[in-house]
């Protein structure tokens, strides 16, 4: 059983490429290359830069979340965990789906000396505060236009994994003493001890001002995002409402929530597209502003932590641990 699950997984990846790429084919071969070409052309580069430095912002709000979610340690700074987000940040936009998560514990451990349950439930709590953000930015869209039904599927998908991992989170950090003694009369000593460590680090849970800062920072790097979607916008001098941006980040959160190739590579321009086209843009213009706006973002968040682990070696040695 578990070599028939080991293939497929190995056959998961290339399949899905395989089948990406002949629907982008199919796509390229209805749209006008010339067209497009065209569309990119006539780009401002002003509005490019502009929506570069929105995306960019994202980072040290990352790092400012993981501050308050993270336990204190002597080299837990400011300036280790930006670092760390953008490391992390770089191998999430580049590797396929999972590995970026391990890397961010593993950077957690290297870089801001945390130990790796803890690190763990940070992760766990940051996925969940993306997770709630996306809920508001797809019920904020909701709210001000109408949905495709793909979409409005979709909230109710994420909305059932949110929940749970909520309560999963939320059971673990109220979980108390009695809870932790018998897992330790059931468990081995080192998952006993580890799943007490995690426990412990979920205290931000606990603390309705810590939880309440960090998902105001989930927001705020939301927000960030919508004002770099409105920046390629004017770039490409399309005339639409403000809301529109809610559309297009609401696509992508549902477009992106399982990352089956690196980088999002022609799953993030598809959801550009498909929102754009859902609002009217004709489609050669709206794969011109997808194909900007993926490049922005990539850009932002995947090269700035190559030069943090070029600087970095105990980063590169956690990156190259099997």
């Amino acid at each position: 059983m578990s070599g028939g699950l080991t293939i497929a997984r190995r056959l998961a990846w290339p399949l899905a490429i395989v089948v990406l790429g002949a629907l982008l084919a199919l796509a390229v071969r209805r749209l006008d290359v010339a067209r497009v070409l065209l569309e990119l052309a006539r780009a401002r580069p002003l509005w490019v830069v502009v929506a570069t430095l929105c995306f960019a912002s994202i980072l040290p709000l990352w790092a400012a979340q993981w501050r308050l979610l993270a336990p204190p340690t002597p080299r837990r700074t400011f300036a280790r965990l930006v670092g760390v987000v953008s490391m992390t940040s770089s191998v999430l936009n580049t590797t396929p789906m999972l590995v970026g998560e391990a890397a961010g514990v593993w950077f957690l451990g290297a870089e801001a000396g945390v130990d790796r349950a803890s690190a763990l439930a940070v992760l766990g709590m940051d996925q969940l505060l993306v997770g709630l953000a996306k809920l508001t930015v797809l019920g904020a869209a909701a709210t001000l236009l109408p949905l495709p039904t793909v979409l409005r599927d979709g909230v109710r998908v994420l909305a059932v994994g949110v929940g749970g991992l909520l309560a999963v989170l939320l059971a673990m950090a109220w979980s108390g003493e009695a809870a932790r003694e018998r897992l330790t009369r059931l468990a081995p000593p080192r998952l006993a001890h580890a799943a007490a460590r995690a426990a412990a680090a979920l205290s931000p849970l606990r603390s309705p001002p810590r939880s309440a800062a960090a998902f105001a920072l989930a927001l705020l790097k939301k927000g960030a995002e919508l004002l770099g979607i409105l920046a390629i916008q004017h770039a490409f001098a399309v005339q639409l409402d403000p809301s529109s941006a809610l559309l297009v980040l609401a696509a992508l959160n549902l477009a992106t929530l399982l990352p089956l190739v690196p980088g999002n590579a022609g799953v993030f321009e598809a959801a550009v597209v498909l929102a754009y086209s859902w609002l009217g843009v004709p489609p050669e213009r709206a794969l011109g502003m997808a194909l900007v706006q993926h490049a922005c973002y990539f850009a932002a968040l995947a090269l700035p932590g190559y030069a943090w682990l070029s600087r970095a070696p105990r980063a590169r040695s956690a990156a190259a641990a099997p």
